[in-house]
């Protein structure tokens, strides 16, 4: 790859997550020589808590600095976003002028209930209540106003992908049970890039770049950065 050295990746977590939730695609693309920066987004101190009076403005200036210090070195600058981020990464594509975005379980339209319900009967069946458990705390751990928040951030960014024209590489895992799969067509169909594609991936559920997808999930990645 020519000029990797001049190529920037800004990979952003996810709601209430840190940066490790991307560390997987982070550490591979830093190794074959891409400038790397994960920004923590304000108030995702591993505290749920702090997100209490954040704003998502906040959210989305945390990944702006970032991608601003990669802008002021690199030739060029995709942005990978997992989850929430992959809304903050859209916001910012229609805004500056990058190399690409990738969204991995970018959630328009959240909580698949029927993966949840089969979650549940997996516990049952098992006797276990991990999936349980995680519904609970997912449920009632956040601030109200970090929720609000999310809403919000997630009703202004539909509105503008249909202003991002860079490429778009759409990642959505079929297992997903936060994020239902219709969340993947409606960011690939409302992009306006000329160079859009879209791809899902088997034996993974949210967190896919800790999944057993992960490894074809971050070579294809790398081939969409260096087509």
């Amino acid at each position: 790859m020519n000029n990797i050295k001049k190529t920037g990746c800004l990979l952003i977590h996810g709601f209430g997550g840190r940066v490790e939730e991307v560390a997987p695609l982070a550490c591979h693309l830093n190794k074959e020589g891409y400038d790397v920066v994960c920004p923590e987004l304000r108030g995702h101190t591993g505290n749920r808590q702090d997100l209490k009076g954040i704003k998502y403005q906040d959210w989305i200036s945390s990944a702006e600095k970032g991608l601003q210090g990669l802008l002021s070195k690199c030739d060029h600058v995709y942005l990978i976003g997992f989850s929430m981020g992959g809304l903050i990464a859209l916001n910012l594509a229609s805004k500056y002028k990058v190399a690409g975005v990738v969204t991995l379980n970018s959630p328009i339209y959240y909580w698949d209930i029927k993966r949840i319900v089969l979650n549940i009967i997996e516990d049952i069946k098992k006797r276990k209540l991990e999936n349980i458990r995680h519904y609970l705390r997912s449920s009632s751990s956040f601030p109200l106003s970090a929720l609000l928040n999310f809403r919000m951030l997630l009703s202004k960014t539909k509105p503008q992908i249909k202003k991002v024209q860079c490429p778009v590489f759409v990642v959505q895992a079929l297992e997903d049970d936060t994020v239902r799969k219709s969340s993947a067509q409606y960011i690939y169909k409302s992009a306006a890039s000329n160079r859009k594609l879209i791809k899902y991936y088997e034996q993974s559920g949210h967190l896919i770049l800790w999944s057993k997808a992960a490894a074809g999930v971050i070579q294809d990645v790398r081939s969409f950065l260096e087509e």
